[in-house]
């Protein structure tokens, strides 16, 4: 009985000591080498896409004077948005989950220069809190969160993403970018891969100052209705429902608005069928 005991002990032990040096090659080989290639076809795929930004004036000038700031954006559209931190090396964190997904997107950012700080608004929440809070109080970062992340529901700013917002010096920017061509994949935030030789269009909201003044919940609502501004300039972008020369001031008046009810409800789906059957111009 006791040989037996021992025997399933030492079984399992070996199970342990297995998932752990997987998990070491995963961290050492894996991640590194899956990286090193995403990094490579986003460049590839980069040198064929046209980019045309809307909003970024403001973004710019704080950018270049390497003050922090705070950078919102839907999960769906993360593939080009460090381009949007190009010019200036360091000095920003993205906030990715723990999972060995999570892990695959960090290593992709490093090659971009962008840090990343373990976590997720649930899973390792009170960590990432410390982690930004002792940042921003030491000037030491800008930070990219993606507040739909990591599993959804998609384009729904979650509570804990708006203690980013807690700053009232620090500046939260909402961006977007859509595609003239592009496919939407099945995963569950419609993760957008633009077409080769197709056409990006990045929108980014003013500066919003949400400051310790406000709630959490009031924060996650001016953001999420600032991300839908942006996606929805985007998209009229996309397919040339709007010129850019009408974007910025469709900007400016839309975040000086109260948003339509009916707006909340994303027109995402619709929009990018229309753009499948679009040719880029």
């Amino acid at each position: 009985m006791k040989q037996s005991h021992r025997k399933r002990t030492s079984d399992a032990g070996k199970q342990e000591q297995k998932r752990s040096f997987g998990d070491l090659l995963f961290l050492l080989v894996t991640a590194p080498v899956t990286g090193l290639i995403g990094f490579s076809f986003i460049l590839l795929l980069r040198s064929t896409i046209r980019f045309q930004t809307t909003g970024f004036s403001h973004f710019s000038k704080r950018k270049a004077s390497r003050k922090n700031l705070v950078v919102c954006l839907w999960h769906n559209q993360l593939l080009f948005m460090p381009f949007m931190w190009s010019g200036r090396w360091g000095g920003a964190h993205a906030i990715v989950s723990r999972s060995r997904d999570g892990e695959r997107i960090a290593a992709i950012l490093r090659f971009f220069g962008i840090g990343t700080i373990r976590g997720s608004s649930t899973r390792g929440g009170t960590s990432v809190l410390r982690q930004v809070l002792a940042m921003t109080k030491a000037q030491e970062s800008s930070f990219f969160v993606t507040p739909d992340g990591p599993t959804g529901p998609p384009f729904k700013v979650k509570d804990g993403a708006a203690f980013l917002a807690y700053n009232p010096e620090v500046p939260v920017y909402c961006m977007s970018v859509m595609y003239g061509r592009c496919r939407i994949l099945g995963s569950w935030d419609r993760f957008l891969l633009p077409m080769p030789f197709s056409k990006a269009y990045f929108v980014c909201s003013p500066p919003l100052y949400l400051g310790r003044s406000k709630e959490y919940s009031v924060r996650s609502l001016e953001v999420e209705k600032g991300l839908h501004i942006v996606n929805e300039v985007a998209m009229a972008l996309s397919l040339s429902r709007i010129r850019p020369e009408e974007a910025d001031a469709i900007l400016e008046k839309r975040f000086g608005e109260s948003i339509r009810e009916e707006f909340l409800t994303v027109r995402f789906s619709c929009g990018t069928e229309e753009q499948k059957g679009r040719k880029d111009s």
